[in-house]
């Protein structure tokens, strides 16, 4: 069976184009991106009123954030042991899906807005090589001001338990996987906003979980 085949058969592109773009990154080698990450054509679950994911969905059993150790698009290995303490928004992405695509200047907004709070922005690039990723930051409106990390072999998505792209995780002050997201998101909601300032609100404690901060 092609790659072609293979792909048609086990992955629900939703037209042409996207699969043209799957193929091009299955054939290039990039097998977790085409293989089973698959870019929705809408929001995971609409609100009514903008047909956009709403707020962050609360994990219902928060676990320990996985290991992330990935080469940073600047140059240079970045650890997620560095962010102790704060609250990290990860998402992973792609550069061929068209919601990954309309985040990143909502993504960049967040970031700058909570710039001077304890809370961090990353953005994990599934599957594709530094150039590609690099073309493309360079046609946004704005620069992002936040990391790119590299997960050319996928193994941090099958850690992050990813599926689908865009696919968004929060992990609070204590280093535990709180919040989730599957598909586009709207990183201007008042709502969500205040799901992160929460979060940021909140002192880790000595056994690993957060609550609130006492001064």
């Amino acid at each position: 069976m092609t790659v072609a085949e293979r792909l048609r058969a086990v992955t629900p592109f939703r037209d042409d184009q996207t699969f043209a773009a799957a193929h091009r990154n299955a054939s290039a080698g990039l097998l977790l991106a085409a293989l089973f990450l698959v870019c929705p054509s809408g929001s995971a679950s609409s609100s009514q009123a903008e047909g956009l994911a709403p707020p962050l969905a609360t994990v219902a059993d928060p676990g320990p954030a996985p290991d992330l150790q990935l080469t940073h698009l600047a140059g240079g290995l970045f650890e997620l042991d560095e962010l102790e303490g704060k609250v990290v928004l990860v998402n992973f992405w792609a550069t061929w899906c068209p919601p990954c695509r309309k985040e990143m200047p909502a993504l960049q907004r967040l970031s700058a807005r909570l710039d001077t709070e304890p809370f961090v922005v990353l953005g994990v690039n599934v599957g594709e090589d530094p150039e590609r990723i690099a073309d493309f930051l360079q046609s946004l409106p704005v620069p992002l001001g936040f990391p790119i990390l590299l997960d050319r072999g996928g193994d941090a998505s099958r850690d992050w338990a990813v599926r689908v792209v865009p696919t968004t995780w929060v992990v609070d002050r204590g280093g535990r996987k709180v919040l989730r997201a599957v598909g586009e998101v709207d990183f201007d909601s008042p709502e969500l906003i205040q799901q992160l300032q929460t979060l940021i609100d909140a002192t880790p404690n000595g056994d690993g979980t957060s609550g609130p901060a006492h001064y």
